[in-house]
C-alpha cells in the first residue's frame, strides 16, 4: 500500500480499522506480535523470491510461489509447507534449518545465507499461527495517529517547525531547518531521535499530553527508515 497523500484521512480509516477488528469471530486469534508484512514477506524477498515467483525456476520445479501470503500457504505441488502453530513439522522450517537432505537446502548454496534472526522470526511467526491480518499497521497508520492532530495544515506543530506530516512529499522535505528522515538510518533520523526521546533538548514526540507511541509503532517507524523509507 503507497504512503498515503493524505495521512489526515488515513486516521479516520484507522479508528473504521480498529472499530471492525474488535468484532472478530468466535476463537479468532489475536493478531501476531510478528507482521507478515513487515517481518516474514521482505525476508522471502530477499532470499526466495528470485527463484519461488511463478516466472521462476524454483516456481516451475516445485509449485511453490513465496511472493505471496496466498502462495505461501498453498505451498508447493506437493502439499502445504507450513503448518500454522508448529514450524517443528513445518517443511519450511525443515528445509531452511537444514533438517532435509542437503540437496534442497534453501536458499541454494549460491546465494547469501540466511541469518539464524531470519529463521527465529519465521519460526516465531509459524508459532503465533502464520496469520496475515486484514489490517495491519504501517508507517503510514501510526504517523497519522501520533503526529497529524499538529502537523497539518493549520496545525501548531506545521506553523512551529514547517513539518508538514499530510504527504510523503512534505514528510520528506522535513522542518524549516532541514529533514527529520535520513533514509536507511534510523540512528540519525530527527524523526526517530524526536520519538525515542533522544534530544538533548528533552523534546520529544508526541507531546507529553499525547499517548506515547508503543514499542511496537517506534519499531515500525525504525524499520520503515532502515528499508529506506520508501512511499510504498
Amino acid at each position: 500500500m503507497q504512503l498515503h497523500r493524505n495521512l489526515k484521512t488515513l486516521a479516520s480509516a484507522v479508528v473504521l480499522a480498529a472499530a471492525s477488528l474488535s468484532f472478530s469471530a468466535p476463537g479468532a486469534q489475536a493478531s501476531s506480535e510478528v507482521s507478515y508484512k513487515m517481518d516474514i514477506q521482505p525476508i522471502f524477498d530477499s532470499f526466495c523470491v528470485m527463484c519461488h515467483n511463478p516466472a521462476g525456476s524454483g516456481y516451475e520445479a516445485s509449485g511453490l510461489d513465496l511472493s505471496t501470503y496466498e502462495g505461501l500457504m498453498k505451498g508447493t505441488r506437493f502439499g502445504p509447507i507450513v503448518s500454522a502453530g508448529d514450524p517443528l513439522t513445518s517443511n519450511l522450517m525443515a528445509v531452511l534449518e537444514g533438517r532435509t537432505d542437503a540437496s534442497i537446502t534453501m536458499p541454494h548454496s549460491d546465494r547469501r545465507a540466511m541469518t539464524q534472526a531470519d529463521r527465529r522470526v519465521l519460526r516465531t511467526w509459524i508459532v503465533e499461527g502464520a496469520t496475515k491480518p486484514a489490517y495491519e499497521n504501517g508507517p503510514e497508520q501510526v504517523m497519522a495517529v501520533l503526529c497529524m492532530d499538529c502537523h497539518t495544515e493549520n496545525g501548531s506543530g506545521l506553523q512551529a517547525s514547517g513539518l508538514d506530516m499530510s504527504s510523503y512529499e512534505s514528510l520528506m522535505k522535513g522542518t524549516r531547518h532541514g529533514p527529520i528522515i535520513v533514509p536507511g538510518d534510523p540512528l540519525t533520523s530527527n524523526l526517530m531521535v524526536l520519538v525515542e526521546g533522544r534530544a538533548k533538548s528533552g523534546l520529544k514526540m508526541p507531546h507529553k499530553d499525547q499517548g506515547a507511541p508503543s514499542v511496537r509503532d517506534r519499531n515500525t517507524l525504525r524499520r520503515w527508515i532502515l528499508q529506506g523509507a520508501h512511499n510504498n
